[in-house]
């Protein structure tokens, strides 16, 4: 069955419908041209407000009252003008549109006005739950000043039991609070642990103080413990009782990760000297098992060895693999992958290693096996298990449903309706903050419906990352598109760049979103750091480059397609290696390398020590040949991207892997 066809045919009946369907947009000529003409007045009305014309902005926004964006009309007029307007004109606007995501903003605003001024009864009243701490702490003192005091020591109690420090707007509140008789030695210890938990010990001092004596002087040990385990952990003469075996562990814990050698010895004694609990003792050895294997400590193998199988996850399957591997142990991996994994998000893994430990100890048939059932699923490690046999890749492509009820109900919800203008004029972030709010009430089916809305409106971003929400992944038409086609195939050219690669890694690098921004400050579509952008610019010859460019998709693929070849030509035209330093860096990969021989690809890439970048590098070869098959290219199977992986001095040298 050919499923690109099929995604085509999709694709045309939802043209049609769309035809069909008489929605608030887009349906005739006369209503396009009057949703135009109310666009522009739409703009020309926020431009007067800007300006200052407050005429003129009214008598525009007068005419728009049933334009979906009028409720932002009324936003950006009270917000500018927020200690002039009437309360009673705020409270009309949160009770007509309370469902806009920037109505909470304007209440966050006046409440913090209303607790200035000292209107504390209409701060009372018009306080809804809140993230902001100190909105929080106003709340507990506007019931204290209008003496609304139901349950007001219960919520006092509430909000003092964390691990933070608070604001100083909370302080008359917790006074009421060490007044009364809830504040008990019991009460302090639980946000003493809790402040603990968060290494906060000046929060931790302050609260010992408030304890009674003999329970100071625990808390005191507590706090030394943090400052010096390895001190504190030598000769302990504690009285074996709970509070000290509590301070123990938590000695030992952060021991395990300054110094495990320290740690392996220390917990040798005290183990015996003191009745931990066995869910205290499978707690701290977790921990030393995974500060050994990360050490390549000599006792790694046996401490992951004595785990149990209902503690493997994620990051105790990597370092068992990573130590097997490293060793080349592969009757370890046998033993270390029998039965079946309790966390089903690893079970493709577990077996696609079960399977290359029989392969490599000569269990040809049980290999092949596993390899078998493995390339019926459409991963990366089922694409590997096909690799292996030499099978075709399974794309399992299953359409979103075509339900033209629903679609026609969700184009017309307001919030939804809202969202789209805003991406038609290009607020894409208040678009953004729409759609995420109109799925907050959608059932898991109307989000896929909601998916498909969006990937027809050409925001694939948005339908990429609500069919994520709802763990849907077989519509690959609309998980993978094709937009920016023109400018990421100009650029795979013109770097002699494999284009399922180059496309892959914009997928996984911004779900193509044109303006994104990351945490750390990388920018665009291939999410370029600043300083990477300049490099780059000076080195392929970009005059005038700025680094607001790399918010336009043409200069954002044209240097983070020029980085990536810098990648692909520094490793040897290796894809992994190139894919690797993309992520994390140039350096880190060079001390990733093997040592001494050359080393398959999926050995290597198990082993990579940061999890972010090994789950990078399997998503990008994964999302290649997903790619391959949009593109109705042969698809490139994973292990003719892949080549081994060289020492460093090969690398160096410019040379290959010997031919075996």
């Amino acid at each position: 069955m050919n499923f690109s066809v099929l995604a085509d045919r999709k694709q045309i009946l939802v043209l049609l419908v769309l035809c069909c369907l008489l929605v608030s947009f887009q349906t005739v000529p006369a209503e396009d041209s009057s949703l135009q003409a109310q666009r522009k007045q739409y703009l020309a009305a926020k431009k007067s407000l800007r300006a200052g014309h407050l005429k003129t902005f009214q008598k525009t926004a007068e005419g728009l009252k049933d334009y979906p964006l009028y409720p932002y009309l009324r936003y950006d007029y009270l917000r500018r003008r927020l200690w002039k307007v009437n309360n009673s004109e705020l409270i009309d606007f949160l009770k007509h549109y309370g469902d806009l995501p920037v109505a909470n903003d304007l209440r966050r605003a006046w409440l913090k006005l209303l607790a200035k001024r000292g209107h504390w009864q209409t701060y009372v009243e018009n306080y809804t739950s809140q993230k902001d701490r100190t909105l929080q702490c106003y709340q507990l003192l506007a019931r204290i000043k209008t003496k609304n005091s139901a349950y007001l020591l219960e919520d006092i109690r509430t909000m003092w039991l964390t691990g933070e420090s608070l604001p100083p707007q909370c302080d008359p509140a917790f006074t009421l609070l060490y007044k009364s008789d809830l504040l008990t030695d019991e009460l302090i210890w639980a946000r003493f642990r809790l402040a603990m938990e968060n290494g906060k010990t000046g929060l931790a001092a302050y609260l010992a103080r408030k304890l009674s004596k003999e329970q100071r002087v625990w808390a005191t040990r507590w706090i030394a413990m943090y400052h010096n385990p390895s001190r504190q952990t030598r000769r302990v003469k504690y009285k074996d009782k709970p509070i000290a075996r509590e301070i123990l562990l938590y000695g030992m814990h952060r021991l395990a990760r300054q110094n495990i050698d320290r740690a392996l010895s220390r917990w040798k004694k005290l183990k015996t000297n003191y009745s931990f609990t066995r869910a205290e003792t499978d707690r701290l050895e977790r921990t030393l098992a995974v500060r050994a294997a990360r050490k390549n400590h000599q006792q790694a193998k046996q401490l992951l060895d004595k785990l149990a199988i209902t503690e493997i996850d994620a990051e105790i399957l990597h370092l068992r693999l990573r130590t097997a591997l490293e060793d080349e142990d592969w009757q370890t991996l046998l033993l270390w992958t029998r039965g079946e994994p309790s966390d089903e998000r690893i079970r493709l893994r577990w077996y696609y290693w079960r399977a290359r430990a029989l392969e490599k100890t000569g269990d040809m048939a049980g290999a092949g096996e596993i390899y078998t059932r493995l390339a019926r699923e459409r991963d990366y490690y089922g694409f590997l298990a096909a690799d292996r046999i030499n099978s075709p890749y399974r794309m399992n492509y299953r359409p979103l449903p075509e339900d033209l009820d629903e679609w026609q109900k969700l184009s017309t919800l307001p919030a939804v309706v809202r969202a789209r203008e805003l991406y038609q004029l290009g607020s894409h972030y208040a678009a953004r903050r729409e759609w995420h709010h109109s799925l907050t009430s959608l059932t898991s089916y109307q989000k896929q419906i909601a998916a498909a809305i969006a990937g027809n409106w050409g925001w694939h971003d948005r339908a990429i990352i609500t069919l994520a929400q709802v763990e849907m992944y077989d519509d690959l038409v609309t998980r993978f598109p094709l937009p920016f086609n023109a400018t990421i195939e100009k650029f795979a050219r013109m770097r002699k760049l494999d284009l399922g690669w180059l496309y892959a890694l914009v997928r996984a690098e911004s779900a193509f979103i044109e303006d994104v921004r990351s945490p750390a400050g990388a920018l665009g579509l291939m999410q370029v750091m600043p300083a990477t952008g300049k490099s780059t610019a000076r080195k392929i010859g970009l005059k005038n480059y700025k680094t607001k460019q790399l918010l336009q998709s043409s200069r954002n693929v044209r240097l983070g397609s020029a980085y990536l070849k810098q990648m692909y030509d520094t490793f040897n035209d290796n894809t992994v290696l190139a894919t690797a330093a993309y992520n994390a860096g140039p350096s880190n990969v060079k001390r990733w390398l093997p040592k001494k021989n050359c080393e398959e690809a999926d050995i290597w890439i198990e082993k990579i020590p940061f999890t972010e970048t090994r789950k990078y590098v399997r998503r990008i070869l994964f999302f290649a040949s997903v790619y391959d098959w949009r593109l109705k290219r042969e698809i490139i199977p994973i292990q003719a991207r892949t080549t081994l992986i060289q020492p460093k001095k090969l690398i160096v040298a410019g040379k290959g892997c010997p031919v075996a």
